[in-house]
């Protein structure tokens, strides 16, 4: 009789620790999709920022005459697709209902004798721009915003 109670005990005692050790794992399992979820907005905007910095790109490619020295320094612009391009546009527009992307251009003035980019004084460099690309998103009540610098340069003088 001993035996079959002390067996008893052991099955007792080894269902609690498998019981434990799966109630830790699906606790565990569910914290991490929960900051999966969480972190899905922050992964989504970083490649709209790397989208809007190719668009930049291949609008200066298609033209910059066309479409990108027309535009206002420090205004805010949005991207379009349309005819097969990207376009500038003021329209505000979401996209997937969430996110807000914008860009801005800025004057680039250099160093008359290094051609260095220089934040202060310096001659205009109309060949050039400084863009700032923006997405931001609400979440959880906060608005976030994250942002990209570069330069886009009239490579193809065009």
């Amino acid at each position: 009789m001993k035996k079959r109670g002390m067996s008893l005990v052991e099955v007792l005692v080894a269902s609690a620790i498998i019981m434990t050790s799966v109630v830790s794992i699906i606790g565990a399992y569910g914290g991490l999709t929960k900051l999966s979820l969480d972190n899905m907005p922050r992964i989504q905007s970083a490649m709209l920022l790397e989208e809007g910095a190719e668009a930049l790109r291949l609008m200066r490619d298609s033209g910059w005459t066309a479409h990108i020295a027309p535009l206002g320094e420090n205004a805010p612009y949005r991207f379009v697709w349309s005819a097969g391009q990207w376009r500038a546009t003021t329209s505000p527009a979401l996209i997937d209902s969430k996110f807000s992307r914008t860009f801005t251009l800025a004057p680039v003035y250099r160093d008359a004798t290094t051609y260095d980019i220089v934040q202060t004084g310096g001659t205009l460099d109309s060949g050039t721009k400084k863009a700032t690309v923006s997405v931001s998103w609400n979440q959880k009540g906060v608005t976030t915003t994250q942002s990209i610098e570069l330069y886009v340069y009239n490579t193809f003088n065009n």
